[in-house]
């Protein structure tokens, strides 16, 4: 299960200022106590009116090819947020809190080596 720390929160949340929804994500994130899946649940749950279907390896799955793309991989290889949860959001046509979270989930896993393991021969 992956984490974020309160000390990794707040950096985030410096990073994301001019983004309401990623700060809400960011608040649910920490009410979940830093734990990512249960956060993206509870985030589908408020920002769909949906039930959470899938759990957060499924949402990362489905939006891999957003967080590959070069722009969007090369961003979180840098901590840069702001750039990945945009292009996810309009690309995946996800909200873009949900999108926060899958973010810093790919942040924490080392997008280099989540997006190798969609790579074709390398």
């Amino acid at each position: 299960m992956i984490t974020v720390t309160p000390e990794e929160i707040s950096q985030f949340h410096s990073q994301l200022t001019d983004s309401p929804e990623a700060l809400v994500a960011l608040d649910t994130i920490e009410e979940c106590g830093g734990y990512l899946d249960d956060a993206v649940q509870l985030l589908v749950i408020r920002e769909t009116a949906q039930e959470a279907d899938r759990g957060l390896n499924n949402w990362l799955e489905k939006i891999r090819q957003f967080i590959c793309q070069e722009e969007v991989r090369e961003a979180l290889e840098s901590g840069f947020l702001a750039p990945a949860i945009e292009a996810i959001a309009i690309g995946a046509g996800i909200p873009p809190g949900i999108a926060t979270a899958l973010s810093i989930s790919v942040l924490k896993l080392g997008a280099k080596k989540f997006c190798k393991v969609s790579e074709s021969g390398g």
